[in-house]
């Protein structure tokens, strides 16, 4: 869902300033806020009604790549670790072809072409690709970094290894997903193999989840000014997805909705992904955090 600004007092309805009494009657942003703090709003359809983060638009995209600290909001491994363990599974040798589909900032990528490797990466995101290609100039490396839907990616038998970290397979429906790995085998060489992180579906990630926070300006992943923040995490246990919802409320009276939903994948699901034909299964092991799992296929 694509962020959206209202303003909670001096909406106009038929060209007349409305307050925010006045909003919350006629349904406006100040109602929906309310709502959602109460639980009461619609619960949306995952995959229908929210789908991912605007990736494409670039204030956006720029201002949670250049933020985001996945450390601190997933418990992810420090770079160079992950790494390092993407090297052993993918059996990654020097001047490998390495494709780091949804690369972000290019943190992974710059790590593998710093040991050798000759990297692609690519994003959807203008800001996350614009900052990775500053980053690796400044440090004196060639990536061809590339911005690009991952769903329309085209390669033929160019890459080594491909991989997708930060649970990343989840931010696709099962019907994206399996297309993924479609588009990924294709890309690969006979022999290639692909690692890809996904959140595991499990008893435990049941339930609803609300709470407020404030957030400063320099760490919002969201606005560029000081806000409070209601954040809803809303799972369908049905669906095996979550929507998560913030609310920004900065000090004009402004409200920005930022949504996003992500899939949940049991093993089972993961191999009916797998048509036959196409990626062969090596495994299923633990992610790089709590909660995630990574598979790695195989190109036969």
């Amino acid at each position: 869902m694509a962020a959206e600004v209202n303003t909670l007092e001096g909406a106009a309805t038929n060209g007349a300033p409305t307050t925010a009494a006045g909003a919350a009657n006629n349904g406006g942003p100040l109602e929906a806020l309310m709502r959602a703090a109460a639980g009461l709003r619609e619960r949306p359809k995952p995959w229908v009604d929210v789908t991912s983060y605007p990736w494409s638009d670039e204030d956006f995209s720029a201002r949670y790549v250049r933020r985001a600290n996945y450390q601190e909001l997933y418990g992810m491994k420090e770079t160079g670790e992950e790494v390092d363990e993407l090297i052993t599974l993918l059996n990654i040798k020097p001047k490998a072809r390495v494709l780091d589909l949804c690369s972000g900032n290019g943190r992974h990528a710059i790590a593998l072409a710093l040991r050798g490797c000759k990297m692609t990466g690519v994003d959807i995101g203008p800001g996350p690709v614009a900052l990775a290609k500053e980053t690796s100039r400044n440090l004196g490396l060639t990536v061809d970094y590339r911005q690009l839907d991952a769903m329309t990616i085209s390669f033929e038998d160019a890459y080594d290894a491909i991989f997708l970290t930060c649970a990343g397979l989840s931010d696709f429906s099962p019907t994206a997903a399996k297309d993924l790995f479609v588009r990924v085998e294709r890309a690969l060489v006979p022999g290639g193999t692909f690692a890809a992180e996904f959140l595991e579906a499990s008893p435990g990630v049941d339930g609803d989840v609300r709470s407020w926070r404030f957030v400063s300006a320099e760490s919002s992943l969201f606005a560029d000014a000081a806000h409070l923040q209601l954040d809803e995490r809303l799972y369908d246990k049905d669906a095996k997805a979550e929507v998560t919802r913030s609310y920004v409320i900065t000090s004009d009276g402004k409200m920005r909705e930022v949504a996003r939903c992500r899939q949940y994948y049991s093993e089972d699901d993961i191999k009916g992904l797998l048509a036959p034909g196409s990626l062969q299964l090596v495994g299923i092991s633990a992610g790089s955090t709590p909660g995630l799992k990574r598979v790695l296929a195989k190109k036969r």
